[in-house]
């Protein structure tokens, strides 16, 4: 009776498209099979021997019959109610599919149930930009083109241009992560010509401060902090990978240098410094003043910054281990866009990615040494900490802790002569790496060889052993499908707030289909072709009209896109943890361009580390330190200073390829009462009085531009003044302050619009 009311159920269904309108399998099925059938019948399960992301076995198994969807058995069991143990997916595991779901399933078996290679494997190519029919003679922007053909599909129009002094606040934040000056806004005001803003673009890219707010995102990806981690958590020195990732996205080192530098620097230098002359490690004191290659190797820090357990008594092949499983979950995230290390204990649930495929990854990084390099000084220290760092392995390893206590404070010494960073090295002899069963260390399954993900690639065995160097030119090659779409969703992401795919950490087959699949694939090409430069493409994408529209919520447009993922409009974005107190030393004067260094101390409550194992120093930066940009605050991963931990910032743990956007009454507290805020509102008042105009409303409007960029409006100033006003009756020498707090406390101030 049940399989005779589901076939009738199934002829009742509504038809989800005309016929002449195909359901795509990628878009519109292969989500709501992932979602609630490939657990149970994917990749790595096959519950009663049905697989249902193989076209064939699922046609074999009858549960899809093509071109009969009243006889596939798929349809039949989701149809069936709740309290029936054979209903699809069963009740203590997923809710019922909803009644479109189940009308795109309907109409894709009446269309023959094709099945497609996900998106995302299949290797980008250049679509042809749309032609506008409203303006067939004019030059559009590529961009512009892809997003009002999208807009007018749905029946939508682009929101108009943001007025400029949004626009050049907007553009500064974004490029650079600072406020614009007085001047900056006046001039870019004033500016008639038709390059001015172009002109305000090309400025922000050659800015020093560009690598630098580019530069925080990609220390998110690498999870980059000045301590070990775990509850030791103690002093590492690694800021000089921090500086290289700085210049070389000022220098606008191409993608896939910048790759292959930070996966594999140490065999870029061996093999460039063999053409200096003198091989291997013998040779580094005649080539070390050949910046390239150390820079190369300084760059290898990126996967330096795994946690590293201090602890005594615990088993460091463990730790290494976890570092390494660190190291290629990492490396799948950043570059492929794939949870590859849900993969680490067993076939993936959901993506084709097999355990062995994890463990092919897994050996490019399981032959690494961690050494430190010396910045400078002799050309034995390296090898000096690397012997006073065996000794304090085997230390640990013997239980002794007063040595090991002795060699690390020996360590330290001995690095405090230079600056020094950490550094990854191929051993001269490889390890053999085994497939680890369920995960476990211990349990060595087969032996496996370095090897990329076989969904993506068909190299599985090669010639000769492959390297890391290997893999980091297979991720920037054009065959890879991934890393060119991964790469430019992200950075799209940076400017409005949410990627094309919206899951810009899962570009499998439970990551979200592109809004805008031809402009994804438009831009991964272009950057590709285009040199791999970030410059260029983020030239390309804040020179757009779609970047430039206004973010004023539009009720016609809310109401067909209430959550904007056709971009009728500009996103509205909360400033990030670091950028709102730049804003801040921006807006009061005490910035320091200063680029580069060790990491510095801004004030913060000592009560901070109250709740850590180790109360860790904390020496009050004073000076020109005090003020400097928020990227260069010194961070102990177990207790980041507080206003990281207010403004949602990395945790410094696990890659972090989008942070969150909060909102807090603690936040609310943190801007009115941290004594940051309070000094620096009061340094704004001081520049108030110093730099504004002769009179009450000119000094108004001239803080007003300090701090948004915009001139008041007059209920605006006409507020300020009464409150002005009275802060004078009340204290005539802190009044500006207390108007300064006032505008540092508004919404407006953490927001880029």
């Amino acid at each position: 009776m049940p399989t005779r009311l589901s076939a009738l159920a199934i002829l009742l269904l509504p038809a989800a498209a005309p016929a002449a309108d195909p359901v795509d399998y990628g878009r519109d099925i292969r989500p709501i099979l992932s979602n609630s059938c490939f657990k149970c019948h994917g990749p790595a399960t096959q519950k009663a021997k049905l697989r249902l992301d193989d076209r064939q076995a699922a046609i074999d198994k009858g549960a899809i019959v093509p071109g009969k969807p009243a006889e596939s058995e798929l349809l039949t069991r989701v149809l069936l109610p709740d309290t029936d143990e054979g209903r699809m997916p069963p009740a203590d595991v997923g809710h019922h599919l909803t009644p479109d779901q189940t009308a795109k399933l309907k109409a894709w078996i009446e269309q023959g149930a094709a099945y497609a290679p996900h998106w995302a494997f299949v290797a980008p190519a250049r679509p042809a930009v749309p032609a506008d029919k409203a303006r067939p003679f004019d030059t559009v922007h590529p961009v512009d083109a892809f997003v009002r053909a999208r807009l007018a599909a749905a029946g939508l129009k682009p929101s108009p241009e943001a007025d400029r002094p949004t626009l050049i606040r907007r553009v500064t934040l974004d490029l650079t992560g600072l406020l614009p000056t007085p001047k900056e806004v006046d001039d870019f005001v004033r500016d008639e010509s038709r390059d001015a803003y172009a002109k305000v673009v090309d400025r922000l890219l050659a800015s020093p401060h560009y690598g630098e707010r580019q530069a925080r995102h990609w220390l998110d990806l690498a999870r980059y902090a000045d301590s070990n981690g775990y509850t030791i958590d103690g002093p590492r020195q690694i800021w000089p990978y921090r500086d290289w990732v700085i210049k070389a996205l000022n220098d606008d080192l191409p993608f896939d240098r910048f790759t292959a530098e930070q996966l594999a620097g140490d065999l870029l230098w061996a093999r460039e410094g063999e053409r200096l002359g003198g091989s291997g490690w013998a040779g580094l004191a005649a080539r070390v003043r050949h910046h390239g290659s150390v820079a190369s190797r300084v760059a290898t820090g990126f996967h330096r910054n795994t946690s590293f357990n201090e602890e005594g008594g615990t088993d460091a092949e463990q730790f290494r281990v976890e570092r390494t499983v660190d190291r290629a979950s990492t490396t799948a995230a950043v570059w492929l866009g794939l949870t590859a290390g849900c993969a680490q204990c067993h076939d993936h649930k959901f993506d084709p990615v097999s355990q062995k495929d994890y463990f092919r990854l897994y050996a490019f990084f399981d032959s690494c040494d961690e050494p430190t390099l010396p910045i400078g000084g002799p050309p034995d220290l390296e090898e000096k900490i690397a012997e006073l760092n065996r000794q304090a392995a085997a230390a640990r390893r013997a239980g002794n802790d007063a040595e090991t206590k002795r060699l690390n404070a020996e360590i330290r010494k001995t690095q405090g002569q230079v600056p020094s960073t950490l550094v990854m090295r191929e051993r001269p002899v490889p390890r053999v790496t085994h497939v680890q069963i369920r995960g476990d260390f211990l349990r060595k399954g087969d032996a496996v060889q370095p090897g990329y993900p076989t969904a993506i690639s068909t190299t599985v065995a090669a010639e000769k052993r492959l390297t890391r160097l290997d893999l980091a030119n297979w991720l920037t090659s054009a065959g890879n499908p991934l890393t060119a779409r991964v790469t430019a969703n992200r950075e799209w992401q940076k400017f409005f707030g949410r990627g094309l795919v919206e899951t810009e950490n899962d570009f499998g087959y439970q990551g979200d289909f592109p809004t805008h699949p031809e402009l994804l694939d438009w831009l991964a090409v272009e950057f590709r072709e285009g040199g791999w430069s970030f410059k260029k493409l983020h030239r390309l994408i804040v020179t757009s009209d779609t970047y430039r529209q206004s973010s004023a919520a539009r009720p016609a447009a809310a109401a067909k896109d209430p959550r904007n993922l056709l971009l009728a409009r500009q996103a509205r974005l909360r400033l990030e943890a670091e950028v709102i107190r730049d804003a801040a030393l921006c807006a009061s004067g005490k910035l320091s361009p200063k680029v580069g260094g060790p990491g510095v101390y801004p004030p913060q409550p000592k009560e901070v580390f109250a709740l850590t194992q180790n109360a860790h120093p904390w020496p009050e930066s004073q000076g020109e330190d005090r003020f400097r940009r928020g990227m260069y605050t010194h961070i102990w991963r177990q207790s980041q200073h507080h206003l990281l931990t207010t403004f949602d910032a990395a945790d410094a743990q696990t890659t972090c390829t989008r942070r969150n956007r909060s909102n807090t009454p603690l936040q609310a507290l943190h801007l009115a009462n941290d004594p940051v805020f309070v000094e620096l509102a009061g340094f704004l008042g001081k520049r108030i009085e110093a730099d504004g105009p002769r009179d009450d409303a000119g000094k108004l409007a001239w803080a007003f531009k300090a701090c948004f960029a915009r001139t008041p409006t007059a209920t605006e100033a006409d507020r300020l003044k009464a409150y002005l006003d009275a802060r004078r009756k009340a204290d005539p020498k802190g009044a500006w302050a207390a108007v300064a707090r006032v505008l540092m406390n508004l919404d407006e101030f953490i927001t880029r619009e």
